[in-house]
């Protein structure tokens, strides 16, 4: 209606008119004089009985069809182990952890003695079995590492569920923000669940938005040490051929001093030691892996030069797909050591060894063993075997003898503090070390005795958490994981003609040619 060129008044009389329609209408809305039922505006609050909607409270309703019920699947016949937290003390709200070695407590500002402005973070990716992710934590932080620059990156999926206290420890995606708040490390938060490589671009868009040029990440299932013994020379599963400059940096990394002697150094240290060398003798680097990329120094813009990871690659086969790239575009990448790192699928019983208890023997327990292989020999066999042995065979001490005769000399020893200052609480806390370092060291060999099926068996080890919010089945978690992985391996062989990693070794491929070549097997 326009009223442009109408009299003054009139025009006002039109407007007033406008508004008590407006009125009318919103008033016979309310009282049901245009067919609404009047206490629909008034109940509104009272939708669902004024209960909120739950998440996970599923009400389990039948269909009213007349189709044939589903067929369901064998019930699987895997024995589900309970989980237990391996570092109760944190569960007790006035409890504080206890002191870390105090060799090993990182000096104030100390990223600024080796020229650097901020202190480098180490992300840890999480997304299932909390207990695995606790001692990786406090592995790092009793080796020395600042709790501040440390970020747990929660991805599970599970939006706040986990902040809020609603999962509980059973459940395979359960946190304890409240455990990691009492450890002094940070915690981000993925929007959504993502892949692994979803989750680097993750990181290195943290690393944009707060200007961090460098930066480490770590992956869950380690167990790491400073070199608190000096010299280490056991090459572990996990470990690459090192690589070296020249002779006086290798004699520099392979025999560091140990704790309580001049020239001793956390892996911490190292690691900053090591990111201000690669700045001095190398422009263009990409990254400097310590145990492969179990952990990992990042220089932020050779990610960016060759456009981040390949999203679409979601978990095996990224590694190869960003490396590759990296070295046809001139970035190098490098083994370096810094520390003793071991990669694990088990867990220490007591999370209390890390901080040299002297009241904890260390001992590790496997959260989902193996099952038993066709033609392996149970215990209870082998028990019998060992009954029809010579008697001068039988008599020799068992593995278990040995051991029980092992740890009760050292309880012996164990007199006192552990991670006291002074040389008699530095002896005794190396003496520690160099057993739990053993355990490690066995920890790290179980992950690798079964090539096919122990290395990954501690990803689904925990079934719990059914009703409980954002609950996903298992199973079908870890059947989904290895379609994508294997989808991923697919499109790796689609992008670059080429079935296996060795891109730069065994091709002629260049950066550009992605997605432009024929496949090169039959």
């Amino acid at each position: 209606m326009a009223l442009i060129g109408t009299p003054r008044g009139l025009r006002s009389l039109t407007l007033l008119a406008g508004l008590v329609a407006i009125a009318l209408a919103i008033a016979a809305l309310y009282r049901g004089i245009i067919g609404a039922d009047e206490s629909f505006l008034q109940n509104l609050p009272m939708i669902n009985k004024g209960r909120p909607n739950q998440a996970g409270s599923h009400e389990n309703h039948r269909p009213t069809n007349t189709h044939a019920p589903p067929k369901y699947k064998p019930t699987p016949t895997y024995a589900t182990h309970s989980v237990t937290d391996p570092f109760p003390l944190l569960a007790n709200p006035t409890a504080t952890p206890p002191p870390i070695p105090e060799y090993n407590v990182p000096r104030p500002g100390i990223h600024r003695e080796y020229g650097l402005s901020y202190m480098p973070p180490l992300f840890i990716g999480f997304t299932r079995q909390w207990p695995m992710l606790l001692q990786c934590v406090v592995s790092y932080l009793t080796a020395g590492w600042p709790p501040e620059s440390i970020y747990v990156v929660e991805n599970t999926g599970v939006q706040d569920s986990n902040a809020q206290g609603r999962l509980g420890l059973q459940n395979p995606f359960y946190l304890n923000h409240a455990a990691l708040r009492k450890l002094g490390v940070n915690i981000m938060q993925t929007p959504v669940l993502l892949s692994f490589s979803q989750m680097q671009n993750f990181f290195l868009s943290a690393a944009h938005a707060r200007s961090w040029p460098y930066y480490f990440y770590s992956h869950q299932d380690v167990l790491v040490f400073s070199f608190e013994d000096g010299p280490d020379t056991l090459k572990r599963p996990g470990d690459r051929d090192w690589f070296f400059y020249d002779e006086q940096d290798e004699a520099d990394i392979m025999r560091p001093a140990a704790a309580g002697q001049d020239g001793y150094r956390t892996i911490y240290e190292n690691c900053l030691r090591e990111l201000n060398r690669t700045l001095e003798r190398e422009e263009r680097w990409a990254f400097r892996w310590f145990q492969y990329d179990h952990l990992t120094l990042v220089n932020r813009a050779a990610l960016d030069a060759v456009g981040g990871w390949d999203s679409l690659i979601p978990y095996y086969g990224s590694d190869c797909d960003m490396n590759a790239r990296l070295e046809m575009d001139g970035w190098s990448l490098r083994h370096r050591r810094v520390g003793i790192i071991n990669d694990v699928s088990t867990v220490l019983e007591d999370l209390l060894a890390l901080y040299r208890d002297p009241n904890v023997i260390p001992k590790f327990v496997d959260p989902n063993p193996v099952p038993q292989a066709e033609g392996q020999k149970t215990e209870k066999q082998e028990t019998e075997e060992q009954k029809s042995e010579p008697q001068e065979k039988q008599n020799e001490p068992t593995k278990e003898a040995v051991k029980e005769e092992e740890e009760g000399n050292v309880t012996q020893k164990r007199d006192g503090e552990v991670n006291g200052t002074g040389v008699a609480g530095v002896a005794r806390a190396v003496e520690y070390f160099r057993e739990l370092v053993n355990v490690g060291n066995d920890m790290g060999a179980h992950k690798y005795r079964d090539d096919k099926n122990a290395r990954n068996s501690w990803q689904n080890s925990q079934h719990g958490g059914v009703g409980e919010p954002y609950y996903y089945n298992a199973e079908g978690f870890s059947t989904s994981f290895w379609i994508l992985a294997e989808a991923g391996r697919e499109i790796f062989r689609q992008k670059w003609g080429h079935q296996d990693c060795d891109l730069v070794e065994g091709t002629a491929l260049k950066l550009e040619d992605q997605w432009l070549v024929e496949k090169d097997w039959e």
